[in-house]
């Protein structure tokens, strides 16, 4: 048989824990009462153990109220000398020194040790009642070679009739019993092992309701528990309505008891200490509860008070060694042990074959949200389904194999996914970030369909910049001073253009041209566009300024806007060069109303698209200049006037062109 690793049983124990917590407590029937030797109990007649004759006198009254039977959740296995009794065998030592103890006198003194005998008045109460099974207690270390004790010849008479061996079995074996002393053995009914079996945390999970003496075939016993013996008297079935099937199962009459091969059952606890009903010890010997309290109900006397040695720890919590007996018992009346078979095996390792095939197969076909979704909904049925057989058919089905399970082929494959996906994010930032800028990097990598060749249609806002008389700018200065002056102005204007969110898409020596509405759409790009002129004007004035006094020649440019549709994507040839650059007649257009710049010694002009686009952002002031406001700043002082219409090559229609300009460019512009 395959065990898993102890950190996985281990885990999966505190989980089946866990689900008995979301089970919440419940009923047990009312065939079992608990007679607890509680705080009251030791409070008033005095500390743990008692006195023989005061268990005698306790037990009296119990069986006064004709319980069906007595479970005494107690071991007997010493002696006990009354200090009458103790003085009688002086005086007989005595009497035998001198040699004047003849049968009678020995006879006398028997009969005088019987009355004040606290074993043998114990064990008369428990006879005249007849119904008692005492706990058998067991020494089950079986270490350092040593041999096993033969069993008592009076353990035959508990031990299991009917036994037939399975092929595959794993009995726990017994050292050594401690059986109750003779006087008080004289006086039960049955026996039934207490020996307790513990996970590696510590905790009550399985009972085993037989355990093996004996070395070899001729010697060797099954012993049953002690809830086995106790609901078997209640019910009035003789021992040979009891078979085992050692490995396998225990046959109570018509109840059949699936055992592992430990010959262990699940317990399915009722919950929480106190959940059986429960009165005092002290209150039964005063006669304090009703008459109908104990009768024909199974009678569980056993130490409940906090602080004694038989407390144990179970799912739910700490509870008296008595109350875990009483589950056992209430367990094998209603049939209702917890079940983890090779069915509940088959059950997992199915729902591990069928969530890993769906996961291969829709989490590589899903995005990473979708994946997400169909994983936790996977994950939430397969937990409620557990908690759904855990608490209506009593079966453990395993959690933590299957979930981990899930959770590491959604791991892997959303890392593979991520890894694919960075080595496609590498390729394309490689591939497009030596020619064009990082904003239209992320854009391609949020969206990659738009790195294939082709393109789309798109609304957009273009503007083309260019340096005014660069070439005799370049004449009259070397190399260096041309590349150092046009460096600084290239680079604050690709600032400009980046702080109003433009797409930069070529420098052409000296020459600017940027985009807006694309590869993301922008529904105010005109705007933007438009503002980003400004910004440029703005700043190329404040660096006029800079070179004048740093005694450089400083340079001046024209701006071109236009707005219209373009085509807008990937030109050229794959895997060797492409441009993400936009064409079309607006464009053209753009760069020719840049050009016309030169012919009225202006800074800016844009075409009736783009005023028109605008027209709803600009706020007139009294003086009849405008004003526009944007996030990323405001202008204010705009004079627009109209200059004439420009007829496009290739089009019948001409376009209206407008001069932008401000006061602190240069020289005033007269009022629209």
């Amino acid at each position: 048989m395959f065990n898993p690793p102890l950190i996985v049983q281990f885990l999966e124990n505190k989980t089946y824990d866990f689900r008995f917590l979301l089970r919440g407590d419940r009923e047990p029937g009312p065939e079992i009462v608990i007679v607890g030797i509680d705080e009251k109990s030791l409070k008033q007649i005095g500390r743990w153990p008692w006195p023989r004759a005061t268990l005698a006198e306790l037990m009296q009254q119990m069986a006064d109220q004709q319980p069906a039977v007595i479970g005494v959740d107690v071991l007997f296995s010493e002696a006990e000398l009354s200090p009458d009794e103790r003085s009688l065998q002086q005086i007989q030592d005595v009497l035998k020194q001198k040699n004047v103890l003849d049968d009678d006198l020995t006879a006398i003194f028997q009969r005088l040790q019987s009355q004040v005998s606290p074993d043998q008045l114990l064990g008369k109460v428990l006879l005249d009642y007849g119904h008692a099974v005492l706990a058998l207690g067991l020494l089950m270390d079986n270490q350092n070679g040593k041999s096993q004790e033969l069993p008592a010849d009076a353990l035959y008479d508990f031990s299991f009739m009917m036994v037939k061996k399975e092929a595959y079995q794993r009995p726990f074996l017994a050292q050594r019993s401690l059986l109750p002393v003779d006087d008080v053995l004289d006086g039960v009914a049955s026996l039934g092992h207490v020996f307790t079996s513990y996970d590696r945390d510590g905790v009550i999970r399985w009972e085993p309701l037989y355990v093996k003496m004996g070395e070899s075939e001729d010697d060797e016993l099954y012993l049953p528990s002690f809830g086995l013996e106790i609901a078997r008297h209640y019910l009035g079935l003789e021992r040979q309505r009891m078979q085992l099937l050692a490995g396998s199962a225990v046959v109570l009459d018509e109840r059949v008891m699936s055992t592992d091969a430990n010959g262990r059952v699940l317990i399915n606890f009722m919950g929480h200490a106190r959940t059986f009903k429960t009165v005092s010890a002290y209150d039964v010997m005063q006669g304090n509860i009703d008459a109908n309290v104990l009768k024909d109900k199974i009678v569980m006397l056993g130490l409940t008070a906090l602080g004694t040695t038989d407390i144990h720890v179970t799912p739910y919590s700490r509870i008296p060694g008595v109350e875990k007996q009483a589950a056992v018992i209430e367990n094998i009346l209603n049939s209702n042990f917890m079940v983890r078979e090779e069915l509940t095996k088959l059950l997992t390792v199915a729902f591990i074959f069928i969530s890993t095939l769906f996961l291969v197969i829709m989490l590589p076909r899903t995005q990473a949200w979708v994946s997400a979704v169909w994983q936790t909904v996977l994950m939430a049925l397969y937990l409620l389904g557990t908690q759904y057989l855990f608490v209506y058919h009593r079966l453990w089905v395993d959690l933590l194999v299957p979930v981990a399970t899930m959770i590491l082929l959604y791991t892997t494959i959303t890392g593979y996914r991520f890894f694919r996906e960075e080595i496609k994010s590498r390729q394309i930032r490689h591939m497009f970030s030596s020619y064009t800028t990082k904003k239209v990097v992320d854009q391609l990598l949020e969206n990659p369909e738009l790195a294939l060749l082709g393109g789309t249609n798109r609304e957009v806002t273009v503007l083309f910049s260019d340096v005014r008389s660069f070439t005799t700018f370049c004449e009259s200065r070397t190399p260096d001073q041309v590349i150092a002056s046009l460096n600084e102005f290239l680079s604050e204007m690709t600032d400009v253009i980046f702080t109003w969110d433009g797409t930069l898409d070529k420098f052409v020596g000296d020459e600017i041209m940027a985009f807006w509405g694309a590869p993301g759409k922008q529904k105010n790009h005109a705007v933007l566009a438009f503002c980003c002129s400004m910004g440029m004007m703005d700043k190329i004035t404040e660096m006029k300024e800079d070179w004048v006094r740093r005694g450089l020649e400083p340079l001046d440019i024209g701006v071109g806007l236009n707005s219209g549709n373009v085509v807008v994507g990937n030109i050229g040839c794959e895997g060797k060069k492409m441009d993400y650059t936009i064409i079309g007649d607006t464009v053209n257009l753009g760069a020719r109303v840049e050009a016309i710049t030169r012919n009225y010694n202006d800074h800016l002009i844009i075409t009736e698209f783009t005023l028109e686009s605008i027209k709803p952002h600009l706020v007139e002031a009294e003086d009849g200049t405008y004003s526009i406001t944007m996030p990323q700043g405001s202008f204010d002082g705009v004079h627009v006037r109209p200059l004439e219409h420009v007829k496009v090559k290739g089009k019948d229609k001409s376009v209206m062109i407008y001069e932008i300009a401000r006061d602190s460019w240069g020289r005033p512009k007269p009022k629209v």
